[in-house]
């Protein structure tokens, strides 16, 4: 058998350099993204404001801002930031080196799970997928899910094939006690992997058998005291509850069937495709449904490490307690695309080499989904088709992912850039002694800005916590309101310094009162009653012969819920004009309204 032998090393070969492209790709892509990316946008300076603002102790507490995040991902931001200073791709930097490390990981735990051309798939993917681009450039824990996932699949995968080897338990135990604490979603992967070699403890010695015990009990506990003590705050309130509530799977949901179909896509295709379509996404989840089965023929346990992670998210989001958005069902996406990318291999190897080969070459075969069994038995020529068409494919595949994700390659500091502009106005206004109204969806960006990080103004900070970091706080950019603004009710948001760091006023805008859910409708169709008119009145009130500036960002122009154009309304009709307006890339503004002369 030296040819096939031969053969047999070719296409590992074939697969393992297309891999190498892909991996080196796409970190060289995700250092351009990281290093363009610029101003943070509303999500990650909330975000920022908490690492930034807290210590270590503090950050083990429910956060402001609306926001909740592994306390354990908190920290290591808070160590960075410590280290590096304050700028955004200190605070970016963790989940880019998990971006970075993904593909090629899913590569490495790949070919063990399904094989190497199967596994070369899910790396060509993940290098080139706009969600896992985008997540390895933003301040959020997305990438470090995904990361943590393969991480312990991984290391499940080293178990089990040495399961007496008690040195391969305690990586396994330590590094699930680490996946916990930096990435929520890792109890789903933990469990998971408890299902499918926890067998293996049970029945590898006495030794082995403490080791994995004392694991998962570990686990528990670890997980059991996150709970209790901040997760359950953070992401039991009504506030969250409600924002999620569109992506959790209700099972008496009106619109469950819809709910299920967004999951399943949320779980394969929109990391392949975010701009796809129905049929992409149908496609997609076929495909990662069909390579579990296909995987599950050969090895049952990899199929339940590839599955089982979706399987029991969803079963969380029935009960209420995990929604499934693309954001939060990222993790899931190695394993996805590991079985998306083992039905892709089968597919390649039965229209090249099955067709053309006996009984050994059929698909899911003795060597299994992305193994060399359709090259057996058919002399030279499949094993050039198979390696042609496994050339072909791949390309396929990153061109078309690559396509979704080139617009943001080609600008990735687009979405709000408001850094440079906030930071400006703040300089101007200041010297002017010309007060600031913040738009309140601009609050957090603003306040990341204009804060100087090295020696922070905490009286500030925390007024502004006060006024806005709360979601029941008057200025919180997504607080919902039934009824109209009361006259006066945003008098109290404004901020004087005491000395002269900062003699301008910053008026922080009172909430338009028009709350935004992760999906489905808003709770209003434009802002409160009153509003506009009101923050025109307040804005007026302390204009300074130079005028006011009035900053915005999140404002939704050119929709139809475009927040700031009542606003410019009611100014001009209290009696101001813009005289000067200026704009950074999209959704970030500052105009000057000064008085009618």
């Amino acid at each position: 058998m030296p040819e096939t032998e031969d053969n047999t090393t070719s296409l590992d070969r074939t697969a393992a350099g297309i891999a190498v492209a892909a991996v080196v790709l796409g970190v060289a892509v995700r250092i351009w993204v990281l290093s363009q990316r610029g101003s943070f946008f509303l999500d990650e300076a909330s975000l920022a404001l908490n690492v930034l603002g807290r210590d270590f102790v503090e950050l083990a507490r429910p956060l402001d801002w609306g926001q909740a995040a592994p306390v354990g991902f908190l920290w290591v931001l808070r160590a960075l930031t410590l280290a590096l200073g304050s700028a955004e791709w200190v605070l970016r930097l963790l989940p880019f080196v998990a971006g970075a490390l993904t593909p090629w990981l899913a590569w490495r735990v790949g070919r063990r799970l399904v094989g190497d051309r199967a596994a070369m798939f899910a790396a060509v993917a993940l290098a080139c997928s706009l969600l896992a681009i985008r997540y390895s450039a933003e301040a959020k824990p997305y990438a470090t899910d995904a990361l943590a996932t393969l991480v312990l699949i991984g290391a499940a995968v080293r178990v089990r094939a040495a399961p007496s080897d008690v040195r391969g338990w305690y990586v396994l135990g330590a590094l699930g006690v680490g996946a916990i604490v930096l990435s929520l979603p890792s109890v789903f992967v933990l469990a998971t992997v408890g299902f499918a070699i926890g067998d293996l403890g049970w029945r590898g010695g006495s030794r082995v058998r403490v080791i994995a015990l004392a694991s998962g009990a570990l686990w528990l506990a670890t997980f059991g005291a996150l709970w209790l003590l901040v997760v359950r705050e953070s992401s039991g309130g009504a506030y969250l509850r409600e924002y999620w509530a569109p992506v959790m799977l209700d099972v008496g949901a009106p619109d469950f069937v819809a709910r299920a179909i967004r999951a399943v896509a949320s779980f394969a295709a929109t990391p392949l495709s975010w701009t796809g379509s129905v049929v992409v996404a149908i496609g997609a989840s076929a495909a990662w449904l069909v390579g579990v089965v296909v995987v599950a023929r050969r090895d049952a346990r990899a199929a339940v490490l590839l599955a089982g992670p979706a399987l029991l998210a969803a079963c969380a989001s029935m009960l209420g307690v995990y929604p499934l958005s693309d954001r939060l069902a990222f993790f899931v996406a190695p394993a996805a695309l590991i079985a998306s990318g083992a039905a892709v291999a089968w597919v390649v190897e039965w229209l090249v080499g099955g067709l053309r080969t006996g009984a050994n070459g059929g698909p899911g075969g003795a060597d299994g989904p992305g193994g060399a069994g359709g090259a057996r038995g058919a002399g030279g020529a499949a094993p050039r088709r198979l390696r042609a068409a496994t050339w072909l494919v791949a390309v396929a595949v990153g061109a078309w992912v690559g396509h979704d994700a080139w617009r943001m390659v080609r600008a990735p500091g687009s979405l709000e850039p408001t850094r440079e502009l906030f930071q400006a106005v703040f300089k101007e206004a200041d010297a002017d002694a010309v007060p600031v109204y913040i738009h309140a969806r601009a609050i957090p960006a603003w306040v990341y800005a204009t804060t100087d990080w090295r020696a922070p103004d905490r009286a500030r900070l925390a007024r502004y916590v006060v006024f806005a970091g709360h979601t029941d706080s008057p200025a919180h950019e997504n607080l919902s309101r039934a009824g109209p603004v009361e006259p006066g009710a945003g008098d109290s948001l404004r901020i004087e310094a005491p000395d002269d760091r900062l003699r301008a006023k910053e008026l922080v805008g009172l909430a338009p009162g028009v709350r935004y859910r992760i999906a489905g409708p808003t709770s209003a169709d434009a802002p409160s009653a009153g509003w506009a008119t009101e923050e025109a009145r307040r804005i007026s009130a302390d204009v300074a012969r130079g005028g006011a500036w009035i900053v915005a960002s999140h404002f939704f122009e050119g929709t139809s819920r475009d927040e700031l154009r009542p606003l410019i309304e009611a100014v001009r009709a209290a009696g101001l004009n813009v005289v000067e307006e200026r704009r950074a890339g999209r959704d970030a503004i500052a105009l000057r309204a000064a008085p009618d002369k």
